[in-house]
């Protein structure tokens, strides 16, 4: 009998929760969202189940979307999002009709005691004998609405007990009365009607960049770090996302890291034209075939990929990387430059032209005096940016460090604090932006401001980037 059903990327999880309800739960792996919440529906027994378990690792558009198609074709099910405790908690499950949240690492006598509430209750609501195994097609009865308490995840000795009391968890903590869907409505008194909008222009499948009105000014944004691994793309990749959200087709991201560029990879892009291409066209002074050269991201912002082979990337000069951000920073409003780790001849040559420089970091001791080196020389050398934004990447509290320790040992003030989240590699692993797969993330609200830092107007579509990453 399929009792439970769980919908999660975490193998670990499942296993978990297998172990405590046997044969009663049944898993659609997290996979299954690649191809859309349709998808996922397919893989459902076909015995409704009472309680659907969301995650963890599920973003919040995937968590929004699954709500909303089981609440429609499961009216009487319960719905559960596993996730852990978080600043942006409230934020995160803001609108959506579930049922509980419960933290991945909620000990088994408190799972099972929600589990047992919840049907309980859910039971009460719709007059349901939860001993069948389907609940067939039952009426919503109706019940009071629980009083409303903090909200947070279902997860220690404290909620359990009040769960046992019989206490009622109201909001995201636990169960809180669904929308009566069978219940009659009182009509709405007629409202005129809205002129019907203009059906918006199908956009062509490349355009070339916004014009640069004359005299305007021009952002080079260098993106660095001492180290390999502290986050250098998905900071390049996401800021060029957020400021292309202001200032649409005039921002253009070049992946300098010659070598060992990824930046196509990460977009889920498969370009015909790389960076070594560009360079070469840019020598040639034919702007007009540069921007032919451009590979055109969905979301309003162009990208020039990393050659495609390590040895491909050793035909690049330093030299001939500075002509082309020049000739860049004729044609866009930002240029945003992902730059191989360290201080070689192509990141020097990128700090050389650039007018920002982001550095990113993370909590580790040797990263944090790496970048301390790293501006130091930079400072001695005359290429140090005059405008700096400093990145603290991954910061959690199990690092043994502080933000002020990590500020010491930098010798510089951290700009921007970027948690630890499993959601950047799902949406690394996916190809989109975090910021506009899982816009409520805390780790997409901090890259978020980083580009507020460089543009206040960057904030100007994020409504429209958060319906279009639903749509999605």
């Amino acid at each position: 009998m399929t009792r439970y059903l769980l919908i999660s990327r975490s193998v670990e999880y499942e296993s978990r929760l297998g172990s405590m309800l046997g044969s009663e739960l049944a898993s659609v792996a997290g996979e299954y969202l690649s191809f859309g919440i349709d998808q996922v529906l397919a893989q459902v027994p076909g015995q409704a189940p009472h309680i659907v378990l969301l995650g963890p690792v599920v973003n919040y558009e995937e968590s929004r979307q699954l709500v909303e198609s089981f609440l429609e074709q499961y009216p009487h099910v319960g719905i559960i999002v596993v996730r852990e405790q978080r600043a942006d908690l409230e934020d995160w499950v803001d609108g959506m009709r579930l049922h509980a949240v419960l933290a991945p690492d909620a000990s088994e006598a408190v799972t099972l005691a929600l589990f047992a509430r919840l049907r309980d209750w859910l039971a009460q609501a719709h007059d349901i004998d939860t001993t069948l195994g389907d609940w067939g097609d039952r009426a919503y009865v109706p019940v009071q609405e629980p009083p409303q308490e903090a909200a947070g995840p279902v997860g220690d000795d404290d909620l359990l007990r009040r769960l046992l009391a019989g206490s009622t968890l109201a909001q995201a903590e636990a169960v809180a009365e669904p929308q009566a869907v069978d219940e009659p409505e009182p009509e709405p008194e007629p409202e005129p009607e809205p002129e019907p909008e203009p059906e918006p222009e199908p956009e062509p499948e490349w355009l070339f960049p916004a014009e640069l009105p004359e005299g305007a000014r021009t952002d080079v944004l260098a993106v660095v770090a001492p180290k390999g691994g502290q986050g250098k793309t998905t900071v390049s990749v996401n800021l060029a996302a957020a400021l292309a959200a202001a200032a649409p087709n005039s921002v253009v991201l070049v992946d300098a890291d010659v070598q060992f560029g990824d930046i196509a990879t990460a977009l889920d892009l498969e370009p015909t034209h790389t960076l070594v291409d560009s360079v070469q066209v840019a020598a040639s002074g034919d702007e007009l075939a540069l921007k032919t050269y451009l590979l055109r991201h969905p979301e309003g912002f162009y990208v020039i990929p990393g050659a495609a082979s390590p040895e491909a990337g050793d035909e690049v000069s330093a030299e001939q990387l500075g002509a082309l951000l020049r000739r860049l920073a004729g044609i866009f409003r930002y240029v945003i430059v992902d730059t191989t780790p360290g201080l070689g001849e192509h990141t020097l040559a990128v700090l050389e032209n650039a007018t920002d420089g982001v550095f990113v970091t993370n909590m580790g001791v040797p990263s944090l005096r790496a970048m301390r080196t790293e501006l130091e020389l930079l400072q001695q050398v005359g290429l140090l940016p005059s405008n700096r934004h400093i990145v603290l990447n991954f910061t959690d509290r199990h690092s043994g460090l502080t933000v002020r320790d990590a500020e010491r040992i930098a010798g510089v003030q951290m700009n921007v604090l970027m948690p630890r989240s499993s959601a950047v590699l799902l949406a690394s692993n996916r190809g989109v932006p975090l910021v506009l797969s899982d816009p409520r993330d805390h780790a997409a609200i901090a890259l978020r401001d980083l580009a507020l830092r460089i543009d206040p107007e960057a904030h100007a579509r994020r409504r429209r980037t958060m319906r279009r990453a639903a749509a999605e």
